[in-house]
């Protein structure tokens, strides 16, 4: 009977000890992948600013002009409000009004401004609809 206690207790500590070390690979991965999120917008802007690199960013000077290179052309990033971790909302700063943000911040800074008290999400989403 202590056998099957001991082999419990060991076989628990060691699917612990495994559970934490994936853990913190997945934490790795997470950080990874939020950071691979980011260089695709970072990307998408600078190539829709850029016309796909065709156009100087102003970022870096050319130091001369050359003749380019014929490249193929690059596939074309479609990014949307909200993808790949894009804010909606800018920062706040002293004196913005809501004309900043999107119609539908503007609706639910509307609704809460309304209310006169705290509000839930489900009180916004009833004043949304409609009752």
């Amino acid at each position: 009977m202590a056998d099957v206690l001991t082999w419990t207790i060991e076989r628990r500590v060691m699917l612990a000890e495994r559970a934490e070390l994936l853990r913190k690979e997945l934490a790795a991965i997470d950080v990874e992948v939020a950071r691979l999120e980011a260089a695709e917008v970072v990307y998408g802007q600078w190539a829709e600013a850029t016309d796909g690199g065709r156009s100087p960013s102003g970022i870096v000077e050319q130091e001369q002009e050359q003749e380019p290179e014929q490249e193929p052309e690059p596939e074309p990033v479609v990014l949307t409000p909200g993808a790949a971790g894009m804010r909606l909302v800018p920062d706040r700063v002293d004196g913005m009004g809501l004309e900043v943000l999107t119609s539908d911040y503007r609706r639910i800074m509307e609704i809460v401004t309304d209310a006169g008290g705290p509000v839930t999400a489900k009180d916004v989403a009833c004043a949304w609809t409609g009752p």
